[in-house]
């Protein structure tokens, strides 16, 4: 346990069936580095936490915030503005894939991919976010994190259903894009698609042929463009937008180029084009997407 008497930077870990909550209690400027595998929500209860990961992110971590991660992260942290008498607390709860499949696995059979992943453009697809929507969520990581610490009767029992409320909770946020997009990318692992996702990923910078897709996935056009359907709620072509866009996004904040040069560099073949594709899936222009918004 933390004692918060002792003027020193203390870390423990608590450990229940599925889950494990490690918790900081940081009194100085230090620099630290962490590595998880599997679904992770980090959050403050008091303080501020620099949190870098490299390539993707860099944000300020604050009370009322809640970061998720879905794939594997490698993060660099800092605490610029914590001293003695200015301490940071943090929280990092981290649920094994296998249980949070399990749940959404439930999900999806009972209402089906496509309707689970239906596009909804009040939700902001970022991988963290705080305000009104996410007062739900603090709440549900706050019982947790009391019930993993504390010695209670059918303690992983009532864990576990609290991690199924978590993830019901996060699909009602702008969570939920990233859920299951870690979701899908598990549920193909082994499925011939998986080739063909894996190709358009690589391939965002040129021209991508269905035909080729379908030749990679070992299917007939007609037959790949049902499956595709089926199993990611889109067709190729939505999806190829959608990770150039997604592209375009990380360019946009990480890069001085211009629109038109990010849009040609996309493989598209105006910029009014790309600027309209961009405009569809966030709702905003790529000019005030750099912006702000």
């Amino acid at each position: 346990m933390i004692d918060f008497s002792l003027p020193t930077t203390q870390n423990t870990t608590f450990t229940a069936n599925a889950s494990q909550l490690l918790a900081s209690y940081s009194v100085a400027q230090e620099n630290r580095h962490y590595e998880f595998d599997n679904i992770v929500f980090a959050y403050l209860t008091k303080g501020l936490k620099r949190i870098n990961v490299p390539s993707l992110v860099s944000l300020d971590l604050q009370p009322e915030m809640v970061l998720v991660g879905a794939t594997k992260i490698s993060a660099d942290v800092t605490f610029p503005e914590t001293t003695p008498e200015n301490p940071a607390m943090c929280f990092c709860l981290e649920v094994s894939r296998e249980s949070v499949w399990k749940i959404l696995d439930k999900i999806n059979e009972a209402y089906g991919m496509p309707d689970l992943i239906k596009e909804d453009k009040t939700l902001d697809p970022s991988s963290f976010y705080y305000g009104e929507s996410s007062q739900k969520v603090l709440h549900i990581l706050y019982e947790i994190q009391k019930l993993i610490i504390e010695d209670v009767a059918f303690k992983d029992y009532w864990i576990d259903l609290k991690i199924e409320e978590l993830i019901l909770s996060c699909l009602q946020t702008n969570m939920r894009e990233l859920l299951i997009e870690s979701y899908q990318q598990n549920q193909l692992a082994d499925h011939p698609l998986a080739f063909a996702i894996d190709y358009i990923k690589h391939n965002l910078h040129t021209r991508i042929d269905i035909k080729t897709l379908a030749d990679k996935a070992y299917m007939s056009k007609a037959t790949f463009f049902r499956q595709f359907k089926h199993h990611l709620g889109m067709t190729p072509i939505n999806f190829i937008h959608q990770e150039r866009i997604k592209e375009a996004q990380q360019m946009l904040a990480r890069t001085n180029k211009s629109v038109s040069e990010i849009g040609y560099s996309l493989g598209y073949t105006s910029p009014s084009y790309f600027t309209s594709q961009f405009e569809k899936i966030t709702g905003c222009s790529p000019s005030a997407y750099r912006n702000g918004g």
